[in-house]
């Protein structure tokens, strides 16, 4: 593929709307964006779509809004950032009520709610299809062991879908694992614009097959 510019779409939650850092500071699309710059050497364009607070449901839902799916018709990498929230609600619920079921229950309606959100953009994109890259959760509550176990199995979920053509998963997990206070935010949650900033190295060493360098 050979293009003088590209079409970049972040879609997603908290993480692509760069929550936990100032206003106007870089957050993981932007970094992404001018990694990705430097390393094909084009112009590219960012559409950012990001919700704070959206869950993988939200996120599905998004992507039939008519302006989402004119930008993924012409897009030549997508990302996307979902499940984190998923988790957060499903933590908050636990703390509450005690109840470890509602974690496992959430992480695997997250599974098939991602599952959906990948099928849907594919099935926009068929006719010119895009680089599309994903990230696993990394964990903000390692102090919780249903938490942990709920997202390595949501983990493993994710990277089957490597296995599709032109699909990716960044392994944000082991990056930020037990690298917590250095690269999140004063919440305990977000990531830091550091931590953004890893997440965005992550992503852009997955590559950019088979867009032309």
């Amino acid at each position: 593929m050979s293009y003088n510019s590209l079409q970049y779409i972040a879609i997603g939650d908290s993480l692509t709307a760069g929550i936990g850092i100032p206003f106007l500071n870089s957050g993981f699309p932007e970094f992404y964006r001018k990694l990705s710059e430097h390393t094909l050497e084009k112009r590219i364009y960012l559409h950012k779509f990001g919700k704070s607070g959206a869950t993988t449901g939200d996120i599905l839902n998004m992507l039939d809004f008519p302006t989402v799916r004119r930008a993924i018709k012409c897009a030549n990498i997508i990302t996307i950032t979902a499940g984190g929230n998923d988790l957060i609600n499903a933590a908050k619920n636990l703390l509450r009520h005690n109840d470890k079921k509602s974690v496992i229950h959430a992480m695997q309606q997250s599974q098939e709610n991602y599952s959906k959100i990948i099928k849907k953009i594919q099935i926009i994109d068929k006719e010119n299809p895009s680089i599309l890259r994903l990230m696993n959760l990394y964990n903000p509550f390692p102090h919780i062991p249903v938490a942990e176990e709920a997202i390595k199995t949501f983990n493993i979920a994710i990277s089957r879908f490597a296995k599709q053509k032109n699909i990716k998963v960044a392994d944000v997990y082991h990056v930020f694992s037990g690298k917590e206070k250095a690269l999140l935010s004063k919440d305990g949650v977000h990531p830091n614009q550091e931590g953004y900033h890893q997440m965005a190295l992550t992503f852009s060493k997955l590559g950019y097959a088979p867009l032309e360098y």
